[in-house]
C-alpha cells in the first residue's frame, strides 16, 4: 500500500508549510486525487487516521476531492468525461486513440485550513 508513503510525504508537507507560514493549529487539510494518480481515496484517508493518531495533527481532518477523468479527443478536439478509463470512444466522432488527458493524473495538496496566532 503505497497510500502510506504518499500520506507521510503529505504530512511532511503540511508540518513545513505549518512552521513556514506560522500556523497556530491546522484544523483541515485538503488533497485533489486524480482518477489516474494510482492512489485509492480510501487507502489515502485510512493511511492519514493511522499517521495522525499522535502529535500536531491529531484530530486534523482530511478532505480528499476525487478528480475525474477529463481528455480532449485527439482527432475533433471534444472535452469529455470518459464512462471507462481503458476505452475512452469521443462522443462526438469515435475516435478511440490519441485523446490528450486534461485532467485525472493529479494528487496534491489543493488547502490547508489552520489557526493562525493573534497578534
Amino acid at each position: 500500500m503505497h497510500e502510506l508513503s504518499l500520506i507521510q510525504s503529505i504530512i511532511d508537507i503540511v508540518r513545513e508549510e505549518r512552521v513556514k507560514h506560522g500556523m497556530e493549529r491546522v484544523v483541515r487539510v485538503r488533497v485533489v486525487n486524480g482518477a489516474l494518480s494510482g492512489a485509492v481515496s480510501d487507502a489515502l484517508a485510512f493511511g492519514w487516521e493511522c499517521l495522525t493518531q499522535e502529535g500536531e495533527l491529531k484530530g486534523v481532518a482530511l478532505d480528499i476531492v476525487d478528480q475525474p477523468l477529463k481528455v480532449a479527443c485527439g482527432s475533433c478536439g471534444l472535452e469529455f468525461v470518459p464512462e471507462d478509463r481503458h476505452c475512452m470512444p469521443c462522443p462526438a466522432c469515435e475516435e478511440i486513440l490519441g485523446h490528450d488527458i486534461l485532467s485525472g493524473k493529479e494528487l496534491y495538496i489543493d488547502e490547508i485550513e489552520a489557526d493562525t496566532p493573534e497578534d
